[in-house]
């Protein structure tokens, strides 16, 4: 029956109409075939391809059934209901001649959108019946037609005969214009075009100050950092979402075993510029993050071409124009010039493709939101790829719901965009300045402003790292004094992401002006509570569609909004096209595109209940969010930015009732084999969190007082002697110590010098390294890593000396030396060779010395967990000097000659991969 429908796949569709629907003798079948087409095939091929055109008709019959059935569940019209009065009505409906004429017109080329309004005179002058209570007011035909167009385009590009049909007729058109006027192959206005696309910075949606549009991309682009690697986000996602993704083949399923292994591979694999990776891959896949950098590397690419600094024409192609050109090829798009000012003849560019290396590159493959027509166009980039050897193919995608399948085993390799590193981040900010402001006094100020902020605040690094949302925080760092307050910062960073939302960007054109910036803020206030709410709560970062229309909806209408249920569907749907504060995960389901906004807005709803609403009190603040949430980490950031933004007085509370918590320590005992017995950094999570909240609020006498018992209660948890803290809570503890109070490094240093704990001292020396920068702290690590009495001080030290690339000099670099050959503890050499390879590859001599530590490092194994520097010698040639001949003959001699037995099956491991890929993992 017709409720099958609204369960089947689009492959089964057409079964179940044939069978269920179109009930017809073959004439009067082949008939309303033909009439179907009538619009975008001619009659003669129609009549010779009833029985081709069958299945694709039938789908498209298939999906606007489904739709319409969804519609009126939507609008809560009973199941029985439908069964018993709607089903035989759809049927006929669809078997009339002018429904099926107005259906049809969605195949024409270049459609944009069917007649829903008739559609809906048809229905209701010849179908509908008066007791059904038939939603006439609530009813989305608009919708209904929006969405069966899209799906059409997939049905187009999934069904190889159709496709072939329409293209012979595109092929015939395109024959008789070019017969009468050829676009050309002008390479001069591509040029022109190209510099006038993508030469400055869009940024007129983030500032509307003049000065922001002087600034070249070819001057600002900070070349990203990359790994040859599936991120292991991919299957870290919450359980309901992840059976989704699955159940919709947009993940594979993976056990927990597997996707240990996944992870280990990835974090393995080493970082590389993404133009080196790039000059050795022929197909390549790029992954990241909305607002890592994507599409502005491929701009930048090709400017290269425009600035005369590479001869390989780039052809860069934004796949979402492409899905809705509807175009029959690529070739086709670009012959046509849709979305563009210029005009490729594709004969003309297949002969080129044919003869020349050409840069092909897609953007946005994420974009194109149906699945079946996602696949079409991953079908059609292999197919490129194919039939154009000589073409180097790029390919850019968001992580969540992508699919490798299909592009892996056609021989594409994958590479995903890393964060920016804090060197990254300052090269960005000392460009943006010297662009953005030239001879402007204030240019010195504001730079080092926006360093310091960003040093001084590791939840601001967490936003930093992201390239658009450090081009916010340039901007917003011009304007005032980016605010100590995180919350303050967040508020600042959401107004600014609102006022883009609101902009035309990719010219989607949709009328909200209506729903101001309070009210889009009320709304993922609502959003984000609804989401802690959910199954996974706070670490699922996740709500579903009909969830999330629900909540717009309600929200709108209590406002006050006319027509609620369309403006959410339409903010949805601007969502699920725009990748910045909410964005489509895949799935029919939505997320916070940075968790950030999430715990963010979360805070700011539990705040407004508390402050303003007054529905909810102090001792229900205090027992329901903070005792319930305390000792779940995903709850943490919350539970900061709440004491932040709620008067100091009840946040002193606060912090005094985490201070008094009481956990069971034996819960949190270390069972490693290494660090047996010792407290785990879970089990001072009350104090650490009581610390990071100290950190949110202004400094006052009551503040004070109450910072005062937190830092002797950190201070007596780190020297107690009977308390032996891990490693892991070590660093943690001082970490915080260091951080959020005055007056520390002396302090620091003594327990270096003084503790009796290896943990705690080396800990001091990493909290030291991150925390402070004085001039006479390099002097201290020297004299630890060569004379400490433990060997935890002496790795340490050299670990600490790694983290700044001020201390690599000359002398230095001769103190690493003589610890990496002679140091008689083996963690302290090893910490040595990484550190001399991290800062020192380029010097003369290093590979000599790594050759030489390779052959004779006096290392003998006696635990399986330790770590053999003849192995970081290897690695380090490996990365560093992977093309030097005497690279690969050291890798096999250790394969079959060292002593170590981890390291033979690691040596050859890694010359298995060598040889299977001509080129270093």
């Amino acid at each position: 029956m017709l409720e099958c429908l609204a369960v089947s796949t689009s492959v089964e569709l057409g079964k179940l109409v044939l069978t269920q629907v179109l009930d017809l003798g073959k004439p009067v079948l082949e008939k309303y075939v033909q009439n179907f087409f009538e619009h975008c095939l001619d009659s003669s091929v129609t009549r010779l391809n009833a029985s081709t055109l069958k299945t694709p008709m039938s789908e498209a019959l298939g999906v606007f059934i489904k739709r319409f059935i969804q519609e009126l569940e939507f609008n809560d019209v009973p199941e029985t209901s439908i069964q018993h009065h709607y089903n035989r009505a759809i049927k006929r409906f669809i078997q009339d001649q002018a429904v099926g004429k107005i259906l049809g017109k969605a195949f024409n080329k270049g459609c944009k959108k069917i007649d829903y309004n008739q559609l809906q005179t048809i229905w209701a002058q010849t179908f509908q019946d008066s007791k059904w209570q038939f939603p006439e007011e609530d009813f989305d035909w608009r919708g209904v037609a929006k969405e069966y167009l899209i799906e059409v385009k997939g049905i187009v590009k999934s069904n190889a005969q159709l496709r072939q049909l329409l293209e012979t007729e595109l092929l015939e058109d395109i024959a008789r214009n070019t017969a009468q006027i050829s676009p050309g192959f002008d390479l001069a206005k591509y040029r022109t075009s190209l510099q006038s696309s993508y030469g400055y910075l869009k940024l007129y949606t983030l500032d509307s100050t003049d000065r922001i549009d002087s600034i070249t991309l070819w001057n600002i682009f900070i070349e990203q950092s990359v790994r040859e690697a599936l991120p292991p986000i991919r299957y870290q996602l919450p359980l309901d979402l992840k059976q989704k993704l699955q159940e919709a083949n947009e993940i594979e399923n993976l056990s927990p075993e597997a996707i240990e292994y996944y992870n280990r591979e990835y974090f393995n694999q080493p970082i590389k510029k993404v133009f080196d990776a790039l000059t050795k891959s022929q197909l390549t896949v790029i992954l990241g993050d909305p607002g890592s950098g994507k599409s502005s590397l491929l701009q930048y690419l090709a400017l290269e071409w425009v600035e005369g600094n590479i001869d390989t024409l780039p052809l860069l192609i934004e796949l979402r124009e492409f899905a809705l050109a509807q175009s029959s090829s690529f070739l086709d798009f670009l012959h046509r010039g849709r979305g563009v000012d210029w005009q490729f003849d594709q004969q003309k560019l297949h002969q080129h493709l044919l003869d020349t290396p050409t840069l092909v590159m897609f953007d946005g493959l994420d974009e194109v939101f149906d699945r079946s027509l996602q696949a079409a166009v991953v079908d059609d980039i292999i197919r490129f790829s194919q039939t154009y050897p000589k073409a180097q193919v790029l390919v850019t995608s968001r992580i969540i719901g992508y699919d490798p399948e299909r592009l892996q085993h056609s021989g594409f390799q994958h590479f995903t965009i890393q964060p920016l590193s804090l060197s990254e981040i300052y090269e960005f900010i000392d460009r943006w300045y010297e662009l953005s402001m030239s001879n402007d006094s204030n240019k010195a100020r504001l730079k080092q402003r926006l360093s310091d902020a960003i040093f001084n605040s590791k939840a601001i690094q967490n936003l930093a790292d992201n390239p658009l949302l450090l081009t916010m925080m340039a901007i917003l760092n011009r304007r005032q004094e980016l605010p100590k307050d995180r919350a303050d910062l967040y508020d600042q960073a959401s107004r600014v992401l609102l006022y883009h939302w609101d902009v035309d960007h990719k010219r989607l054109k949709l009328s909200l002006d209506a729903i101001g910036r309070r009210e889009k803020q009320e709304i993922l206030r609502l959003v984000a509570y609804q989401m802690q709410a959910g199954e996974e709560g706070l670490k699922g970062n996740l709500i579903s569609a009909e969830r999330l229309a629900r909540v717009l909806t309600e929200h709108l209408r209590d406002q006050g909004f006319s027509e609620p249920r369309e403006k959410a569907n339409r903010l949805i749907q601007q969502l699920r096209d725009r990748n910045f504060i909410l964005c489509y995960r895949g799935a029919d389901t939505y997320g916070f595109v940075h968790r950030t906004f999430l715990e963010y807005f979360c805070a700011l709803e539990i705040v407004n209940q508390f402050e303003k609403q007054r529905t909810l009190t102090y001792p229900q603040l205090r027992d329901e969010i903070f005792k319930e949430h305390w000792q779940d980490e995903s709850w943490h950031e919350v539970l900061r930015l709440i004491c932040g933004m709620i008067d100091v007085k009840f946040s002193s509370q606060l912090i005094d009732f985490l201070l008094a918590q009481k956990p069971d320590r034996k819960l949190f005992l270390s069972d490693s084999p290494q660090d047996k017995g010792r407290l785990k950094s879970e089990g001072l999570s009350h104090l650490l969190l009581a610390a990071d909240c100290v950190s949110e609020i202004s400094t006052n006498t009551a503040t004070s007082l109450v910072s005062a018992r937190l830092l002797a209660r950190l201070k007596e948890e780190a020297e107690s002697p009977v308390i032996r803290l891990s490693f892991a809570a070590s660093i943690e503890l001082l970490s915080r110590i260091a951080s959020y109070f005055d007056n520390t490094l002396p302090w620091l240093k003594q327990q270096v010098d003084e503790n009796k704990s290896s943990f705690i001292q080396y800990a001091s020396e990493l909290a030291i390294s991150e925390n402070f920068d004085d001039p006479i702290i390099l002097s201290w690590f020297k004299e630890w890593a060569q004379h400490g009495l433990d060997w935890g001080v002496r790795v340490g030290a050299v670990e600490a000396i790694a983290k700044h690339k001020s201390y690599a000099t000359q002398d230095v670099l001769n103190l690493l030396k003589h610890l990496a050959q002679n140091d008689e503890d083996w963690g302290v050499r090893r910490a040595s060779i990484e550190t001399i390879s991290k800062n020192y590859a380029s010097n003369s001599g290093i590979f000599s010395l790594l050759c030489k530590i390779t052959l004779n490092d006096k290392f003998s194994r006696s635990n399986q967990w330790q770590d053999n520097p003849r192995k970081a010698s290897l690695k380090a040639l490996i990365n560093d000097y992977h093309d030097h001949p005497n690279t690969i003959k050291l890798l096999s001699h250790c394969a079959l000659n060292d002593s170590d037995k981890q390291l033979r099956e690691w040596a050859e491991q890694q010359l298995n991969q060598w040889k299977s890929s001509v080129q270093p993992l």
